[in-house]
């Protein structure tokens, strides 16, 4: 395919699609962590939010309760979080990490600081800022263009929790509680 061929617009696009392949041929480091990147997240989470409660850890990671159930014991058995009952309402159970666990987040952050560092270190901190401003205004657009879409076309956007602070719409799923907004996972 020949860029020089292509509308502004088709090479706004297509320049998206080889980057975003360039990022999957060059994945960041795993490290040494014997447990999966969904644990991962689940650490992040909960380190973010210490005594968050696993219905709220379903509504901001989008899990089944039986597929985070599976994770939150796992990750306890590995020794790197704890469940306890609240002390107002014992039925509820919260969530934190253990020494163990908070050193499995910094090392996980530290890893993916130092690679994001070596990906973007071609640009300056301008060009980084005006990047991250087109790609919020453009990801914006994409999103409610697809809310456009003809009915039976739309994705399911409109029931998941945005993935990210302040993405997608901020409607609540009818079948869960409102999940706070500072609660809503983040990459």
């Amino acid at each position: 395919m020949n860029m020089e061929t292509m509308s502004p617009d088709a090479r706004v696009i297509f320049s998206i699609l080889k980057l975003s392949r360039a990022l999957r041929r060059c994945p960041p480091p795993r490290g040494e962590h014997p447990f999966p990147p969904a644990i991962g997240r689940l650490l992040e989470c909960v380190s973010a939010f210490p005594g968050v409660s696993s219905r709220e850890l379903c509504e901001a990671l989008d899990l089944r309760p039986s597929s985070l159930s599976e994770m939150l014991a796992r990750a306890e058995r590995d020794g790197l979080l704890i469940r306890r009952a609240d002390e107002e309402d014992r039925r509820l159970l919260r969530i934190s990490l253990t020494e163990k666990g908070k050193a499995a987040v910094r090392e996980m952050e530290d890893r993916r600081d130092g690679d994001a560092r070596k990906k973007a270190s071609c640009l300056t901190e301008e060009e980084k800022e005006q990047f991250c401003a087109l790609c919020e205004k453009l990801g914006r657009h994409i999103e409610s263009l697809a809310l456009e879409l003809p009915e039976g076309m739309q994705p399911d956007i409109r029931r998941r929790p945005p993935r990210f602070p302040g993405e997608g719409p901020e409607e609540s799923r009818p079948d869960r509680p409102p999940v706070p907004p500072a609660l809503r996972y983040r990459s």
